[in-house]
C-alpha cells in the first residue's frame, strides 16, 4: 500500500491546483471587475446599477464558482492519473488536503494574494484589470507546475515497470 503512495507527486499536484484554483478565481473575479470597484471603493449606488442581485447573492456565485473550480480541478487530475495508472488513493489524498484547505478558508481569503495585488496594482488602478493580470499569472504557474508533474510522473513509472 505504502508502495503506490506518490507524496511528491500529490503535494506537487496539490500546490498545481492552489494555483490554477486562485488563477481561476482572480479571472472571475475579473470578469465581475467593475462591480468589485464600486465594493471595494464602497460606492453603493454604483454596484445597485450595475446588478439587480444583493450582496449576498454575489459572493454566494463566487463561493459557487470556487467549488466549481475545485470540482473541476480535482476530477481532471484524478482522470489524469487513471490514465497514467497511478493508483486511486493518491487523488482520494488530494481530494481531502485540497477539502482541507479549502475549509480553512484560502481560497476566499485575500492573504494569499496580497503580495500578487501589490505587483499587479503597477499595472493599473482598476481591480478588473489588476484581477485580470494577476489571475493569467496564478493560472499560467499552476499549468506550469501541473505539466511539469505529469511529465514527472509518465518518467517516474516508466522508471519503475
Amino acid at each position: 500500500m505504502k508502495k503506490q503512495i506518490n507524496i511528491k507527486l500529490i503535494l506537487l499536484e496539490s500546490v498545481a491546483l492552489i494555483f490554477l484554483i486562485n488563477g481561476l478565481q482572480r479571472l472571475y473575479m475579473a470578469s465581475q471587475g467593475l462591480k468589485y470597484d464600486a465594493l471595494l471603493n464602497e460606492n453603493w449606488d454604483k454596484f445597485k446599477s450595475l446588478t439587480s442581485e444583493s450582496l449576498g447573492d454575489f459572493f454566494a456565485m463566487r463561493a459557487f464558482w470556487t467549488l466549481g473550480f475545485i470540482s473541476f480541478g480535482i476530477i481532471a487530475i484524478g482522470v489524469i492519473n487513471w490514465k497514467k495508472g497511478v493508483a486511486i488513493i493518491n487523488s482520494i489524498i488530494l481530494f481531502i488536503i485540497i477539502l482541507g484547505v479549502t475549509m480553512t478558508g484560502f481560497f476566499l481569503s485575500g492573504i494569499t494574494n496580497n503580495y500578487l495585488n501589490y505587483f499587479c496594482g503597477i499595472f493599473t488602478e482598476n481591480y478588473g484589470t489588476s484581477f485580470f493580470v494577476g489571475g493569467n499569472i496564478l493560472t499560467i504557474i499552476g499549468i506550469v507546475i501541473l505539466w511539469k508533474t505529469i511529465n514527472l510522473n509518465k518518467n517516474t513509472i516508466h522508471n519503475t515497470v
